[in-house]
């Protein structure tokens, strides 16, 4: 059982986060740097050179990883910048520490500044098909009231037609001022949203001089560093809407004290980021809820199970876990 739960999470993680599968023209092409590059550049795992081995292995095509591996380091090359990071964010991807420490810094950066841009215009559009659908509602109510009238109207119309068409009419007339008034809260809503992207967009140079901009990177790289210092965790991510971290805790992996060796928390499951504090001492602490996932179906509980802080040190070096069964 445990081969089948490592197999299915490893299929997810290839699903979301590698390339679609290579065609038998791809395989034959046999461009492994150009994938690599691609994939690198995209924040992709390497593993994904494994789900492309496997596409061409069914073609009967062989796969140069060498190739691969080269040119997805020309591809994080690329990516691992600030203006990558920024056009990563802006497309509304979620970075899930594939840079490395050394160019993290720059890359988040970018990635921080883009992401909420992204989020402000995500809400923008939202609000924006909001509106769309409640014109949409208005004009379909008119075209039934313009319908039935016209059936009603109609010589021809069968004593069952008229009964249809008056009972149409009954339903779009007393539904039509609710949906009008409908159009006039989302057109509201669609101003405030266009003003609050125009405001995103025009103070974004002075909102990474912030203390907040200042506290995301902290914690997004904070975050990124526990999943590179720590064997247990397969990978952080965020979720750009506030910038919160969870972090993919492997099979089998027991997350313990670092004073006391006590077992905060046995993988598989999720960490779920909660606050980060800056005690007295120098550094930092960032407090995570531990989601077990059961290992026979692959489901993540719906309540947390305790969970652990994870401490840095001023210059953002891993330190260590603390349990916190009070979470």
């Amino acid at each position: 059982m445990r081969y089948l739960f490592v197999a299915i999470i490893g299929a997810v993680l290839l699903g979301s986060c590698a390339t679609s599968v290579m065609s038998e023209k791809e395989c034959l092409a046999g461009d492994w740097y150009g994938a690599g590059f691609a994939d690198g550049a995209a924040g992709k795992f390497a593993a994904s050179f494994e789900e492309r081995a496997i596409a061409c292995q069914e073609h009967d095509v062989g796969a140069d990883e060498r190739a691969y591996m080269d040119g997805r380091r020309a591809g994080l090359d690329r990516l691992c910048t600030e203006p990558g990071g920024y056009d990563y964010g802006r497309a509304g991807e979620n970075y899930l520490g594939v840079c490395g420490r050394d160019a993290e810094e720059d890359f988040l950066a970018g990635y921080i500044s883009g992401q909420r841009i992204f989020a402000a215009e995500a809400s923008r559009n939202a609000a924006e098909s909001a509106y769309d659908s409640a014109v949409s509602r208005v004009n379909g109510y008119r075209d039934d009231i313009r319908r039935a009238r016209k059936r009603l109207r109609d010589p021809e119309s069968t004593e069952k037609e008229i009964k249809r068409a008056r009972k149409d009419l009954d339903y779009a007339r007393d539904n039509l001022p609710d949906a009008e008034r409908d159009v006039d809260a989302t057109l509201y809503e669609l101003g405030r949203a266009d003003e609050a992207f125009e405001q995103t967009v025009s103070t974004s140079s002075a909102w990474v001089q912030s203390r907040e901009f200042a506290a995301i990177h902290a914690g997004l790289r904070e975050a990124h560093e526990f999943a590179r210092a720590h064997d247990g965790v397969d990978y952080c991510t965020d979720d750009f809407e506030g910038y919160y971290t969870r972090c993919e805790i492997r099979y089998g992996a027991r997350l313990t004290d670092s004073g006391t060796g006590t077992v905060c928390a046995v993988g598989p499951g999720e960490a779920r980021f909660l606050r980060r504090t800056l005690p007295r001492e120098r550094g930092a602490r960032q407090s995570y809820e531990f989601f077990p996932v059961d290992p026979e179906n692959g489901r993540r509980a719906r309540r947390p199970v305790g969970g652990f802080d994870v401490l840095f040190a001023e210059n953002g070096d891993y330190q260590g876990i603390a349990c916190n069964a009070g979470l």
